[in-house]
């Protein structure tokens, strides 16, 4: 540790940050003197100089202390409160972004300098950045929202909101993690008659950010000539990192790949630009020293051209600062560039800790630095050609593994060789040729055009292959989220598993020494016993055997860890799930089968002639929501898809279900809604070969020996006739009623089932002797709707408590007070999504059952 001290250092100065995300008060403080305690030990050890141990102490409090003075300063001038949220207030400031319009949204983020409250007769000065959402009402609107600049100032009147936090166990917080940026604010605004531009002159401090923007736009408009429209979102990507017009669906195919890391700026792209300046620099004849002074001084450029990324800003420091040693002819090896940028970058902004692009950039490059020697030399590849590129392949999908699990809970076990096949064409044949596009089409458009064909031909190869990948669904694994000691784990495992490889490497080279001095004839009465000697006695081959046996046991029971094979957890769950205006809910089964009831949706008004309101990326709660929710529980197939009836808040996630899981089976009602939804949510799941059933009355299903699903509507005769699929555009009283029991608890579910339909369940229910039934948990027929859970439905289950699955603030009013008062005179417990979030109950296997929710608040 000694003979590197910027490295020591440097890892004090991360820890120091990284404490804060890791614990928070009293706790904090503890592992603070823990550090520093050991620390002492080192020094005392003689393992740390008295020198720099205090510089690492030091280092480590600096660190420590900025996290904490950042996060006291993190607070809004806006003081929150009920009378607050939901205000209409008039924001005024300056643009401090890049205005995005996307259909008949607009949205950028403010630098505020005052406010005044409806009813406040004085404006308020704050400095609060507030994110502004703008619904455009006129098509020509977007002309003029897009010729709004950063640094432009206004006046905006709207509706002050908090941003939407998570509503489910394991969701993506949007408000902590613009918490994160100092960001506590939004404001809802209609039409750009809630806009003021003043006029005011631009600062001229955002004059420089404001001119980037603007080149950045011209290159986007330039790549929009160059490519045709379905490249041409990709290309900006690759090339720029403008990711705004990238094909969401395109996305996800690289995603489930992991291959989203060539879509961000990062070190092969500054590889490639450092590479270019430089042959250019040698082209014209400029000196060395000129040449990479030149390089140095265009890397903050093409930074801030291609948005300023953590990994783009990680990448272009690294290699300024290796330019720079070059220049003096004094480069050291990498871990210290990569270390001397993480402390630079944190040092300004020490949230960036935080960061998943941050994270996975500078684990992969030290891995990439520490691990790919000793893994080069270890492979058992005789072309030397060959060995290095498997080496770095292999590196970066073991060190960003945790990682991957922590964040995304999913890999592609054909990720491996997607990236070692595609990485390296589309580094240095695709991103080249859509560099030089661009250089040759500024100059003169036609120039540019022929690489541009010739990118558009390898892309049309990029994305059959990926598309090809991405058709092995069952090849993709999923786990659920792990803890941070497990990630921990793996590095530890990972730093034991390369020490152990360059112990053997060097006794095989020591070994190689002796046998090449035997047989050259010289010391041959010396070197033969030693060559025996150093094979190996029985007792060393015998600790070896045992020492791999026991990293190969660690290393299964640290797989298995983070697994989680169904088998290890018996409990049951019934997980009510938070999707907004509409149902979903998933049940586990105590031997870990899956079953998915309805997969909510976004209900869609537009009318005819309004198609430019629709959005590049709209939200889909499939894509959005449920598909990252159900890989964070590590649901790995669904055994079932139940769809109790086609409504659009029903069905509208279940293609991006049937896309990204594999489903074992899938049921309706027997009918179809003539809706192209529903029409195409079949068809897809036809042509994936995946059985579809109808269910009625007496139907049961015996998932195993923990839980039982019985049917208790629709009517066989009142759905079909034959084996041909009825059109129903009516749904609601047509849905699918489940009585599911789950060690011995009973969850009655049915669905948007109105007046008529629960008349016709109870009748039924009661002609086979039940007078009275009693539930343990009912779900809100309708969303609580007053058509629905009628007063003979409640006194006939008398629920012991009800469910209520509903947007909030939603338009329709659900629920409905006559249902609340009906549900609270029946004794019935009500938990609503749109209050408490996701409502889960947790069955044990005694039958115990336990509830919880995001919001713990009636």
């Amino acid at each position: 540790m000694n003979e590197r001290p910027l490295v020591v250092i440097a890892c004090c100065w991360i820890t120091g940050i990284s404490i804060g995300s890791l614990c928070q008060g009293m706790a904090a403080h503890a592992v603070l003197l823990s550090i520093l305690i050991l620390l002492s030990g080192f020094s005392l050890l003689g393992k740390l100089t008295l020198k720099l141990t205090v510089l690492c102490g030091i280092a480590l409090l600096l660190s420590y202390g900025e996290r904490l003075w950042v996060e006291q300063r993190n607070i809004s001038d806006i003081e929150a409160s009920a009378a607050t949220i939901g205000a209409e207030v008039e924001l005024s400031g300056h643009i401090a972004s890049i205005v995005e319009v996307d259909g008949d949204l607009a949205t950028f983020r403010l630098k505020t300098e005052a406010v005044k409250l409806a009813l406040a007769s004085n404006k308020e000065t704050i400095k609060d950045i507030v994110i502004v959402r703008i619904k455009l009402s006129r098509q020509t609107d977007q002309a003029i929202a897009a010729g709004w600049q950063r640094g432009d100032s206004l006046g905006i009147n709207g509706v002050i909101e908090l941003p939407g936090d998570a509503g489910n166990f394991g969701a993506f917080d949007y408000r902590g993690y613009l918490m994160r940026q100092g960001i506590h604010w939004q404001l809802a605004a209609k039409g750009i008659d809630s806009v003021t531009l003043t006029g005011e002159t631009v600062p001229i401090g955002k004059k420089p950010l404001r001119a980037f923007d603007q080149l950045r736009s011209e290159i986007g408009r330039l790549m929009d000539r160059l490519y045709p429209h379905d490249d041409a979102g990709y290309m900006k990507g690759l090339v720029v990192g403008i990711r705004s017009d990238l094909d969401p669906e395109q996305y996800d195919n690289f995603a489930r790949l992991g291959l989203t890391h060539v879509l961000a700026i990062s070190g092969l792209h500054v590889a490639v630009v450092v590479y270019l300046l430089l042959q250019i620099g040698a082209w014209t004849r400029l000196t060395r020293e000129r040449t990479i002074d030149v390089t140095i001084a265009m890397m903050p450029i093409y930074m801030l051209v291609t948005g300023a990324s953590p990994s783009a800003v990680r990448a272009c420091l690294m290699a300024m600062i290796a330019l720079w040693l070059a220049r003096r002819h004094a480069l050291k090896d990498g871990l210290h560039l990569l270390l001397a940028a993480a402390m630079l970058m944190l040092l300004f902004n020490p949230v960036l800790i935080e960061d998943v692009s941050f994270q996975l950039s500078f684990l992969v490059t030290a891995g990439l630095i520490l691990f790919v020697p000793t893994v080069t030399a270890s492979l058992p590849i005789p072309w030397k050609w060959l060995r290095g590129p498997v080496a770095v392949a292999l590196t970066a999908q073991a060190v960003s593994f945790p990682v991957t699990i922590y964040y995304f809970h999913a890999v592609h076990l054909l990720s491996l060789p997607a990236n070692f096949v595609l990485v390296p064409f589309i580094s240095f044949i695709v991103m080249p040729l859509g560099m030089a596009s661009i250089a040759l089409g500024a100059i003169w458009l036609p120039m540019g055009i022929i690489p541009a064909k010739l990118a558009t031909i390898s892309n049309q190869l990029t994305f059959g292959v990926v598309d090809w990948l991405n058709g092995f669904i069952e090849l993709r694994t999923v786990w659920p989220q792990p803890s941070l000691l497990w990630v921990a784990s793996a590095y530890v495992l990972m730093s034991v598993g390369i020490v152990g490889l360059k112990r053997r490497l060097a006794r095989k080279e020591e070994l190689e020494w002796w046998v090449k001095q035997a047989n050259e004839g010289e010391m041959q009465e010396i070197t033969a016993p030693l060559i025996r000697t150093y094979s190996g006695s029985r007792d060393k081959k015998y600790r070896s055997v045992i020492l791999r046996s026991m990293f190969f046991l660690l290393g299964s029971g640290w797989f298995s860890w983070g697994y989680q094979p169904a088998w290890l957890d018996r409990h049951a769950t019934v997980q009510f799930i938070s999707v907004g205006q509409g149902d979903s809910i998933l049940i586990r089964t105590g031997r870990g089968k899956h079953i998915l009831i309805d997969s909510g949706g976004t209900l869609n008004f537009r009318k005819p002639g309004e198609e430019w309101r629709m959005r590049r990326d709209p939200y889909e709660v499939g894509r959005k929501l449920l598909v990252p929710l159900l890989l964070t529980r590590g649901i790995r197939e669904l055994d079932a898809l139940v769809l109790t009836h086609f409504d659009m808040d029903h069905i509208g996630g279940a293609q991006a279900v049937l896309s990204n899981i594999p489903v074992r089976k899938l049921i309706f009602n027997g009918s179809i809604k003539d809706s192209p939804e529903a029409i195409n949510l079949l068809r897809s799941a036809i042509d994936k070969g995946i059985p579809c059933y109808a269910l009625h009355t007496s139907m049961e299903w015996a998932v195993d020996n923990t839980t039982i699903v019985q049917a208790l509507f629709p009517d066989q005769e009142g759905t079909k006739t034959g084996n041909e699929v009825e059109v129903r555009n009516e749904q609601n009283n047509l849905s699918i009623v489940l009585l599911v029991s789950v060690y011995g608890r009973s969850f009655l579910l049915p669905g948007d089932l109105e007046e008529e339909g629960e008349r016709e369940v109870v009748k039924a229910d009661q002609g086979t002797g039940n007078v009275v039934r009693r539930v343990d948990v009912l779900k809100a027929g309708h969303h609580g709707s007053k058509t629905s859970t009628t007063s003979e439905w409640v006194n006939h289950w008398q629920p012991r408590e009800t469910v209520v699955s509903a947007g909030l603030n939603n338009m329709y009013g659900h629920p409905h007070e006559t249902v609340l008062e009906r549900l609270a005179d029946a004794g019935s417990l009500v938990w609503r999504t749109d209050l408490n979030g996701e409502i889960q109950y947790r069955v044990n296997t005694d039958g115990s059952m336990e509830r919880r929710m995001v919001h713990v608040k009636k």
